[in-house]
Order: structure tokens, then C-alpha cells, then sequence
């Protein structure tokens, strides 16, 4: 029975299987810089989408499509609520980010206790975990994520890993639409200061670093 801990080295790390080597990061890292032409804009929302939930999810013959909730922007908007004591309806604060993976082959998992993966049918995700860039040749890109599938009936959540060779990928941002409807441009300058820190790298995926990121603005220009 082939184990997580072989296939993806990082996913395993992530779920605690086994602990990463400094090499096993060096060479992923790697192996991304030197194909950021072809994931495109993905490599910018490598190990940046966590806790983002699944907002709709198109698989077919060629394509496998899903549609998550941008967490980082969700919870920028939680701290902008807060701040300005605004009077929303929670379920409005919705940012989406489309993928779509053109399929060579599309796989779900499940995984036990001890790392070892056993083929299951395409099931329902709830909640996207992490991703790693398996492999890149001429031919394809592998990759594998991990995300999480929430309680049905009496069956206990679990994560699902879906292993994906895909030929391309396109992702788009809808996140500054969704903003201008929840917010108008009220705001923008806190949110332009929000996406000008995260396009540096800055890790703003909590609601209190996102407070302390409002309150650091407004030291510096207010």
C-alpha cells in the first residue's frame, strides 16, 4: 500500500506524518521557481489558501474546476467589520478564487492513521488544507492536495487527498469584485495597504494579525 509520506513529502509533514528534511523543502522550492511560468498565477496562492472552504466544485472528463472562499480576504473583512462597527450579514463576506485544472487523471484518497492511501470514489470536500507540486516534466504537473470533509450523518470528518495530473491551470481572482459589493470603495485603502503586504509574502491568515495589520495603517498614514 503506497503511504503519503512517499508520494507527497510535504502533505505528510502538514498532517504530521512524518517531519519534512530541509532538502525535501529546498527541492520543492526549487522545483516551483523554476516553473512559475506554468502554474501561473497558482505560485502566488501556494500554501496561501488553507481553511478556505469550497464554494462549488465542476468535475468532468477534462477539467477539474473548483471554487473556494479566499479565508485570508474573509478574515481581512472580519477585522474591517469589527473595527468599524459595521452591520453585515456574515454569510455576505464571500471572495472567490476559481482553479481550474485541465485533468490527465484525477484521484481521491482516503488516508489511516499511519499514512497509508487507499483509492475511494470522488466525494464531497468541504475545506481546502494545502497543496505541494509533486512533480513538473514536458508531459504534465502532479499535484496532490489535502482538504477536509466535514461529518455526514454519523461518519466522522476526515481529510481526503486528491492527487491531480493536469496539463495546465488557470486560476482567477474575484476577490476585489466581491469586495467592491460588500464594501464600495470605503475601505479601499485598507484593503489596498491588505493585498499590497500579502503580494510581499506578508502571513495575514488570522483575524488578529489582520486587526494588528489595520491598526498598523493607521499609525503610519492616519
Amino acid at each position: 500500500m503506497n503511504k503519503i509520506q512517499d508520494i507527497a513529502p510535504l502533505l505528510a509533514d502538514y498532517l504530521m506524518y512524518k517531519d519534512c528534511t530541509s532538502e525535501e523543502l529546498k527541492t520543492n522550492q526549487e522545483l516551483i521557481t523554476s516553473n512559475t511560468n506554468r502554474l501561473g498565477l497558482y505560485s502566488k496562492y501556494l500554501w496561501k489558501l488553507h481553511d478556505s472552504w469550497f464554494i462549488k466544485t465542476n468535475i468532468s472528463d477534462s477539467k477539474f474546476s473548483i471554487t473556494l472562499n479566499d479565508f485570508t480576504t474573509h478574515v481581512f473583512s472580519d477585522a474591517i467589520i469589527k473595527k468599524n462597527k459595521i452591520k453585515i450579514d456574515h454569510s455576505r463576506l464571500t471572495f472567490p478564487i476559481q482553479i481550474d485544472f485541465e485533468v490527465l487523471k484525477l484521484s481521491y484518497y482516503s488516508m489511516d492513521s499511519d499514512g497509508n492511501i487507499r483509492l475511494i470514489k470522488e466525494t464531497d470536500v468541504n475545506e481546502y488544507l494545502y497543496e505541494q507540486i509533486i512533480s513538473i516534466d514536458d508531459e504534465k504537473i502532479e499535484i496532490g492536495l489535502v482538504a477536509w470533509k466535514n461529518w455526514v450523518k454519523n461518519k466522522r470528518g476526515k481529510e481526503i487527498l486528491i492527487l491531480i495530473d493536469i496539463k495546465s491551470i488557470i486560476l482567477s481572482e474575484f476577490q476585489d469584485n466581491a469586495w467592491k459589493e460588500i464594501f464600495g470603495n470605503k475601505y479601499d485603502h485598507y484593503y489596498n495597504y491588505f493585498k499590497a503586504q500579502l503580494n510581499d509574502g506578508r502571513y495575514l491568515s488570522s483575524y488578529w494579525i489582520c486587526a494588528d495589520l489595520i491598526s498598523e495603517y493607521d499609525k503610519l498614514y492616519n
